[in-house]
This record gives structure tokens, C-alpha cells and sequence, in this order.
């Protein structure tokens, strides 16, 4: 009587050792999402993939939800999925849309913004798993814009000889710059940068033009490409296109 008894104490605690106990663990292991500095766009949908390990958890069904932190709706569902005992799981992508956030970084640009979320795990009404993140969100309407409207130089079939000296218009236009910031322009080929000028500070929207002067060293057809950047102000920004002169031998 005795051994049988003792028998059923050990089957209990074996059966009680293996049984997945009623709470378990749920733990996110992967977050995938756009790190900073990569930036996303007021209105577009980004996916966002969350996996999870859990350990000794009683049948459940788990659901994935996304909080906003900065922007209604509270929460937005990704899914849920039945799990029991141990293992992980990797739910489908939750797509959501950027919205405009109002919490500007430190360190980053008026028109970036940070955007605060946490992904967490529910059984049932309460959360057993968390983890924040952030996305920076860029709103073009307060992006500074530095474009090239038009470049003024010798148009083939006119011509230039070698060691003549050229004059090249680059129209500029800008916009939403910051106060201070000032634009480089710079002419280059193939051997490197063959002229540049600096602006003046400036801020807000304008128009500018850079005028500079090159010199061809060797006949035929001569690719130059212009471009502009900002030299300073928040983040850079800039433009760029691409010319042609035919240069003749002199």
C-alpha cells in the first residue's frame, strides 16, 4: 500500500512538472519596424511584424496590439493567434498609417517629428507583454526644398574650345529654410569638382542664381553635373542635374 501510494505522489508531480501552468510567460522577442534615421511620410502605411516566445502558457488566444502613444485611435489590432505550452510565434505584418505628430526630436528638424508606440500583447483584457518603439515622421508641407529650375550654358550644336572660358548660369529656387542656412552649388566632371560658390544666409522661400565660369582642357563632348546643398540649417538638402558642352580643339 505503502509503494502505490507513492507511485501516485510521483505521477503527480511529474503531471504537475509537464503541464503548462494557467498564466505561462509571453515575452516579445522581434520587433521589426523603420529604424531611425530612416523617416516615413505623413499618410503613408508601414508594416510593423512582432514575434513572440512563450513558455509554460495554457492554451490562450493571444492578440497583438499596436498603442498610440501620440495619436488616436488608442489601439490597433494585428492579429491574434491560440498558442499552448511553449514555443514562438510571429504574427502577420500590422499595417498602419502615419499620422502628424506633434513631438518634435532633439537634435532633428521642425518638419521631423517622432511618433510614440508600443506593441503589446493581450490575453483576454489584460496585457502580458510590451515593448515602445518610435518612428520618425517626415511632413512635407514644412520640408525645406532646394531645386535647380534651369542651367544656363553653351547648348550643342554651339561650341567652346579647349582652354576657352564658359559661363554657366545655375537658376536656384528654395523653400521652407531655416534661418541661417546657406546653399552651396558646385560644377563637376568626371576629374572632380571644376568650380563652386556659396550663397549668403538666407531663410523662407526665394529664388537665387550661381554664376560661375569654367575651362574645358580636351575636346568633345563635356558632361558636367550641377548641384546643390545646404552647407547649413538642420539636415541637409539638395538637387542635382546634369549638362552637356561640346568643346572643339582650339
Amino acid at each position: 500500500m505503502r509503494d502505490k501510494r507513492f507511485g501516485i505522489i510521483l505521477f503527480s508531480l511529474i503531471l504537475t512538472a509537464v503541464m503548462p501552468t494557467l498564466g505561462g510567460e509571453v515575452k516579445i522577442n522581434s520587433l521589426q519596424y523603420p529604424p531611425s534615421p530612416e523617416t516615413l511620410t505623413v499618410g503613408e502605411r508601414v508594416p510593423i511584424v512582432v514575434g513572440i516566445n512563450y513558455a509554460n502558457l495554457a492554451q490562450s488566444t493571444l492578440s497583438l496590439h499596436l498603442a498610440y502613444a501620440d495619436f488616436p485611435p488608442r489601439f490597433q489590432s494585428g492579429g491574434e493567434a491560440t498558442v499552448s505550452g511553449s514555443g514562438t510565434y510571429l504574427f502577420p505584418p500590422a499595417e498602419i498609417m502615419v499620422p502628424a505628430s506633434y513631438s518634435i526630436p532633439s537634435g532633428w528638424p521642425e518638419y521631423i517629428n517622432e511618433w510614440h508606440l508600443k506593441a503589446e500583447i493581450w490575453k483576454g483584457d489584460q496585457i502580458v507583454a510590451g515593448r515602445s518603439f518610435t518612428l520618425l515622421v517626415e511632413n512635407p508641407e514644412y520640408k525645406p526644398v532646394v531645386e535647380i529650375s534651369n542651367i544656363e550654358h553653351v547648348v550643342p550644336p554651339d561650341t567652346i574650345a579647349v582652354g576657352e572660358e564658359s559661363l554657366v548660369k545655375v537658376h536656384t529656387v528654395y523653400s521652407n529654410l531655416a534661418t541661417g542656412t546657406k546653399i552651396e552649388s558646385t560644377l563637376r566632371d568626371k576629374s572632380g569638382i571644376i568650380a563652386s560658390r556659396l550663397s549668403r544666409s538666407l531663410s523662407g522661400s526665394g529664388e537665387l542664381t550661381f554664376s560661375m565660369t569654367i575651362k574645358p582642357n580636351r575636346a568633345g563632348a563635356w558632361l558636367v553635373e550641377a548641384a546643390l546643398g545646404t552647407v547649413s540649417g538642420s539636415m541637409p538638402v539638395g538637387d542635382k542635374k546634369s549638362f552637356q558642352i561640346n568643346v572643339v580643339s582650339a
